[in-house]
Protein backbone atom coordinates (compact mmCIF):
# COMPACT_ATOMS: atom_id res chain seq x y z
CA UNK A 1 0.00 0.00 0.00
CA UNK A 2 2.83 1.86 0.26
CA UNK A 3 3.43 2.25 -3.20
CA UNK A 4 0.12 2.36 -3.85
CA UNK A 5 -0.34 5.59 -2.24
CA UNK A 6 2.72 7.32 -3.84
CA UNK A 7 1.05 6.76 -7.36
CA UNK A 8 -2.01 8.21 -6.02
CA UNK A 9 -0.71 11.08 -4.27
CA UNK A 10 1.19 12.21 -7.21
CA UNK A 11 -1.53 12.69 -9.66
CA UNK A 12 -3.39 14.28 -6.37
CA UNK A 13 -0.44 17.03 -6.36
CA UNK A 14 -0.13 17.40 -9.78
CA UNK A 15 -3.73 18.04 -10.06
CA UNK A 16 -3.74 20.29 -7.16
CA UNK A 17 -0.46 22.36 -8.58
CA UNK A 18 -2.31 22.83 -11.82
CA UNK A 19 -5.29 23.77 -10.06
CA UNK A 20 -3.01 26.70 -8.06
CA UNK A 21 -1.51 27.60 -11.01
CA UNK A 22 -4.36 28.42 -13.23
CA UNK A 23 -5.44 30.54 -9.95
CA UNK A 24 -2.59 32.16 -10.29
CA UNK A 25 -2.87 32.70 -13.84
CA UNK A 26 -6.46 34.25 -13.22
CA UNK A 27 -5.70 36.38 -10.62
CA UNK A 28 -2.55 37.82 -12.42
CA UNK A 29 -4.97 37.99 -15.51
CA UNK A 30 -7.38 39.83 -13.17
CA UNK A 31 -4.64 42.30 -11.27
CA UNK A 32 -3.22 43.03 -15.32
CA UNK A 33 -6.79 43.84 -16.28
CA UNK A 34 -7.25 45.99 -12.86
CA UNK A 35 -4.12 48.06 -13.73
CA UNK A 36 -4.82 48.66 -17.25
CA UNK A 37 -8.51 50.32 -16.01
CA UNK A 38 -7.04 52.06 -13.44
CA UNK A 39 -3.83 53.67 -16.21
CA UNK A 40 -6.96 54.12 -18.41
CA UNK A 41 -8.69 55.92 -15.70
CA UNK A 42 -5.81 58.27 -14.90
CA UNK A 43 -4.95 59.22 -18.55
CA UNK A 44 -8.94 60.61 -18.94
CA UNK A 45 -8.97 61.87 -15.44
CA UNK A 46 -4.83 63.83 -17.03
CA UNK A 47 -6.78 64.39 -20.04
CA UNK A 48 -9.41 66.47 -18.16
CA UNK A 49 -7.23 68.18 -15.78
CA UNK A 50 -5.13 69.41 -18.60
CA UNK A 51 -8.04 70.38 -20.95
CA UNK A 52 -9.92 72.29 -17.83
CA UNK A 53 -6.33 73.93 -17.09
CA UNK A 54 -6.16 75.06 -20.63
CA UNK A 55 -9.61 76.33 -19.82
CA UNK A 56 -8.77 78.37 -16.84
CA UNK A 57 -5.65 79.76 -18.52
CA UNK A 58 -7.45 81.14 -21.20
CA UNK A 59 -10.36 82.73 -19.22
CA UNK A 60 -7.63 84.26 -17.21
CA UNK A 61 -5.85 85.11 -20.18
CA UNK A 62 -8.81 87.02 -22.14
CA UNK A 63 -10.08 88.59 -18.62
CA UNK A 64 -7.13 89.59 -17.12
CA UNK A 65 -6.66 92.81 -19.37
CA UNK A 66 -10.26 93.59 -17.97
CA UNK A 67 -9.42 93.47 -14.79
CA UNK A 68 -6.50 95.27 -15.32
CA UNK A 69 -8.07 97.98 -17.45
CA UNK A 70 -11.37 98.35 -14.97
CA UNK A 71 -8.59 98.73 -12.04
CA UNK A 72 -6.32 101.66 -13.80
CA UNK A 73 -10.00 103.63 -14.45
CA UNK A 74 -10.79 103.06 -10.96
CA UNK A 75 -7.69 104.89 -9.68
CA UNK A 76 -8.14 107.39 -12.21
CA UNK A 77 -11.61 108.10 -11.39
CA UNK A 78 -10.16 108.20 -7.88
CA UNK A 79 -7.37 110.38 -8.44
CA UNK A 80 -9.51 112.66 -10.36
CA UNK A 81 -12.28 112.98 -7.89
CA UNK A 82 -9.80 113.45 -4.94
CA UNK A 83 -8.26 116.18 -6.75
CA UNK A 84 -11.74 117.85 -7.67
CA UNK A 85 -12.79 117.89 -4.26
CA UNK A 86 -9.42 118.52 -2.64
CA UNK A 87 -8.27 122.28 -2.68
CA UNK A 88 -4.94 123.01 -5.34
CA UNK A 89 -3.30 125.73 -5.42
CA UNK A 90 -5.58 128.27 -7.77
CA UNK A 91 -8.58 127.31 -6.36
CA UNK A 92 -11.21 129.26 -5.69
CA UNK A 93 -12.69 128.75 -1.94
CA UNK A 94 -14.99 129.83 0.88
CA UNK A 95 -14.38 130.27 4.60
CA UNK A 96 -16.98 127.89 6.44
CA UNK A 97 -17.20 129.96 9.69
CA UNK A 98 -15.70 133.15 11.31
CA UNK A 99 -11.69 132.42 11.75
CA UNK A 100 -8.93 133.93 12.46
CA UNK A 101 -6.34 134.51 9.63
CA UNK A 102 -2.69 134.47 10.60
CA UNK A 103 -0.47 136.93 8.68
CA UNK A 104 2.48 134.38 8.82
CA UNK A 105 3.33 130.96 9.23
CA UNK A 106 5.18 131.92 12.90
CA UNK A 107 1.88 133.54 13.78
CA UNK A 108 -0.36 130.72 12.42
CA UNK A 109 1.86 128.24 15.08
CA UNK A 110 1.62 130.81 18.10
CA UNK A 111 -2.25 131.63 17.47
CA UNK A 112 -3.16 127.72 17.41
CA UNK A 113 -0.57 126.80 20.87
CA UNK A 114 -2.58 129.76 22.09
CA UNK A 115 -6.36 128.21 21.34
CA UNK A 116 -5.05 125.09 22.34
CA UNK A 117 -4.36 125.99 26.02
CA UNK A 118 -7.07 128.41 25.46
CA UNK A 119 -5.09 131.52 26.35
CA UNK A 120 -7.80 134.32 25.04
CA UNK A 121 -5.89 136.82 26.33
CA UNK A 122 -2.86 135.62 24.17
CA UNK A 123 -5.33 135.38 21.22
CA UNK A 124 -6.22 139.33 21.59
CA UNK A 125 -2.38 140.18 22.25
CA UNK A 126 -1.62 138.99 18.50
CA UNK A 127 -4.58 140.38 17.12
CA UNK A 128 -3.56 143.48 18.79
CA UNK A 129 0.15 142.93 17.38
CA UNK A 130 -1.69 142.80 13.59
CA UNK A 131 -0.11 139.16 13.44
CA UNK A 132 -3.89 137.68 12.93
CA UNK A 133 -6.74 139.40 11.53
CA UNK A 134 -10.28 138.17 11.71
CA UNK A 135 -11.99 136.37 9.13
CA UNK A 136 -15.98 135.92 8.28
CA UNK A 137 -17.65 133.00 7.39
CA UNK A 138 -18.65 132.99 3.39
CA UNK A 139 -15.24 134.91 2.67
CA UNK A 140 -13.83 133.73 -1.30
CA UNK A 141 -10.63 133.13 -1.12
CA UNK A 142 -7.74 131.95 -3.33
CA UNK A 143 -5.84 128.66 -2.56
CA UNK A 144 -2.00 130.08 -2.75
CA UNK A 145 0.06 127.32 -0.78
CA UNK A 146 -1.45 123.96 0.21
CA UNK A 147 -0.66 121.62 3.22
CA UNK A 148 -2.22 119.11 5.18
CA UNK A 149 -3.23 121.35 8.45
CA UNK A 150 -2.64 125.36 6.70
CA UNK A 151 -3.16 126.74 3.72
CA UNK A 152 -2.19 130.19 2.42
CA UNK A 153 -4.90 132.27 1.04
CA UNK A 154 -5.48 135.31 -0.65
CA UNK A 155 -8.63 137.09 0.37
CA UNK A 156 -10.21 138.16 -3.16
CA UNK A 157 -11.71 141.04 -1.70
CA UNK A 158 -8.42 142.48 -0.26
CA UNK A 159 -5.40 140.98 -2.08
CA UNK A 160 -4.74 140.26 1.71
CA UNK A 161 -2.36 137.09 2.40
CA UNK A 162 -2.34 134.68 5.19
CA UNK A 163 -3.10 131.52 6.59
CA UNK A 164 -5.77 129.42 7.40
CA UNK A 165 -6.70 125.97 8.92
CA UNK A 166 -7.57 123.79 5.78
CA UNK A 167 -10.61 122.06 7.45
CA UNK A 168 -12.10 125.66 7.93
CA UNK A 169 -11.88 126.02 3.82
CA UNK A 170 -14.66 124.43 1.60
CA UNK A 171 -13.96 124.39 -2.24
CA UNK A 172 -16.19 126.70 -4.62
CA UNK A 173 -18.25 124.28 -6.86
CA UNK A 174 -16.40 124.91 -10.53
CA UNK A 175 -19.20 123.69 -12.06
CA UNK A 176 -21.41 126.15 -10.66
CA UNK A 177 -19.16 128.91 -12.60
Amino acid sequence: MNISAKFVSVPLSLSLLLLAGCSSEEASQETNKATDQVEKKAEQAAGTVKEKSGELSEKVKSETPIIIQNMKDTYKETEQKLKKDTLQKGDEAITKKDGLLALTPEAYDELYQLIEVNDLKGVEDIEKENQVTEITKDTKVEIVERDVIRTKVKIQESDKEGYLPTSLLEPVNKDAK
